[in-house]
Order: C-alpha cells, then sequence, then structure tokens
C-alpha cells in the first residue's frame, strides 16, 4: 500500500459510505420499493451534504491526492439507465462524484435477477452512456459480478471466474484500472474477498453490516442506507459521527441475542 493510500486511509474513519439502487421519478409500491430513491430526495441529500461541507469522493481519489477534511461516498449499485438519466445530470449539476458499479457480462441489459420477486424490467446502462461518464470526470466504475451472481451460493471455480473476469471485462471497456467490487446482494465470505483481494481489486465493498470504521478491512467496507422517504433528520443522523457507535452497539446486540440463553450477557 503506497504511502499517500495508507494515510488517507487513517483520516476517513468516520467517512459516510452511502449505497443507493435505482433513482426513480416516484417510489413504486411493492416488492423491492426500498431499493428506489427519488431524484428529488437524491438531491436533498446533495444539498444538505454540500451546505455542511462535505465533499463527495471516489476510490480513486484516495491514490492520487489527499481526503477532504470531511468527506463522502455515494455508491451505486447494478448501473441502471436511470443513473444516467437522473443521477449524472445530478452529478454535473453540482460538481460532485459517483461510483457506480457495473456486470462484467454486458450481454446482461436488465435488472433480470430481480424479475423473479415481482420487480419492473429496469435496463441496464449501455456502452456509449458509460464511456460518456467515464470521460467526465463525475462517475468512477467498479465490479459487481459477471451477471449479479449469488457468490456464496458458487463453486469456487465458478465464484473466482466472476470476479475475476468482471474486472478484466471492465478495464477492456474503459482503458483503466477497476479500483473496486462491490458484493452483490451483500453476499460474501472469507473466501469471497480473498478472491477480490487476489483478482486485483483494492476494495471490497459490504452492505450494511461490516467494520464500524472505513479503514479496518479494505475488503469489507462498510455502507449506510437511507430510507426511501429520509429527509434531513435522517441525513444528519446518518453522517454524525454518532452513527457508527450505534450500529456498532446494534452488532453486539444482535450477536449476543443470538447466543444460546445460557451464554448472553444479561
Amino acid at each position: 500500500m503506497n504511502e499517500l493510500l495508507q494515510n488517507n486511509i487513517s483520516r476517513l474513519k468516520r467517512a459516510p459510505v452511502f449505497m443507493f439502487h435505482r433513482v426513480v421519478e416516484r417510489i413504486p409500491s411493492g416488492p423491492l420499493y426500498d431499493i428506489h430513491y427519488t431524484a428529488e430526495n437524491l438531491e436533498n441529500l446533495i444539498r444538505f451534504l454540500r451546505k455542511r461541507g462535505y465533499e463527495a469522493i471516489t476510490f480513486g481519489d484516495l491514490l492520487i491526492r489527499e481526503v477532504p477534511r470531511k468527506p463522502v461516498m455515494l455508491t451505486f449499485d447494478d448501473g441502471y439507465e436511470d443513473h444516467y438519466t437522473h443521477l449524472f445530470p445530478m452529478l454535473k449539476k453540482h460538481g460532485i462524484k459517483a461510483v457506480i458499479y457495473l456486470l462484467g457480462d454486458r450481454t446482461v441489459g436488465s435488472n433480470v435477477w430481480d424479475i423473479s420477486k415481482g420487480a419492473v424490467e429496469a435496463p441496464l446502462l449501455r456502452k456509449e452512456q458509460i464511456l460518456e461518464m467515464a470521460a467526465s470526470g463525475f462517475v468512477e466504475f467498479g465490479g459487481h459480478s459477471m451477471t449479479h451472481a449469488k457468490l456464496t451460493e458458487l463453486s469456487p471455480a465458478e465464484m473466482e471466474r466472476q470476479i475475476r473476469e468482471c474486472k478484466s471485462s471492465l478495464e477492456a471497456l474503459l482503458g483503466k484500472p477497476i479500483l473496486s467490487f462491490a458484493y452483490p446482494y451483500g453476499f460474501f465470505n472469507d473466501g469471497i474477498k480473498k478472491a477480490v483481494a487476489e483478482s486485483g481489486y483494492l476494495f471490497g465493498i459490504a452492505v450494511e453490516w461490516g467494520p464500524d470504521y472505513f479503514g479496518e478491512d479494505l475488503m469489507e467496507i462498510r455502507r449506510v442506507c437511507l430510507s426511501p422517504d429520509a429527509g434531513k433528520l435522517e441525513f444528519f443522523w446518518k453522517t454524525s459521527f454518532l452513527y457508527p457507535a450505534f450500529r456498532r452497539w446494534q452488532k453486539r446486540l444482535k450477536l449476543d441475542k443470538q447466543k444460546p440463553a445460557s451464554v448472553r450477557k444479561i
């Protein structure tokens, strides 16, 4: 690890890393409503962050410059076309950056993995849209497996292929290194984390559960989720320095409840 990256990571302990999926005009009813976030609410969050002095960075920034005093990361899984139509104009308008996680298999054109759960089919980003966003400097892309696979359910060989080929496919498309990998569904284990590291990714991106502070485990970076109807109170709470401590308490309580009654702390 180079000295700049090491110094940046040491300063990122409480940096919130937000996780989003779709960006839409209206939140749909029914299953999977909670992976949708309205463009209006996202812009409200961006304004809130800017007003409070936060600067959105990417993983690539950690390699080339000193992190700002109040960093934040905005990450978006799956690479939906609405990231181009709703998110991208917002990034340019406010001059901020985001990280979007793409599938390596470019023949997958929509969210086929969610259709059986009752989701409406949603198109994914097209090649020309990806290249335009990458060239803008406002978007960094990361890997999300070849086909949005549940990596924990695959053979070791297929799991490694999904991770390795995703990186090579996206690097061939973009002509630049892919630095981070977001685990589909948030499913991973030690073997998967090892495969991500051995494939050359510098960062493995989890979901809500993981180390409380950025940098404790670069292959398991915890993210923060917002409610679809989140407002200023939730924005404030989830960027508060108290929130990681609260999550740590939640995690310990959950683990304690899973113990047999005879060994639980009362």
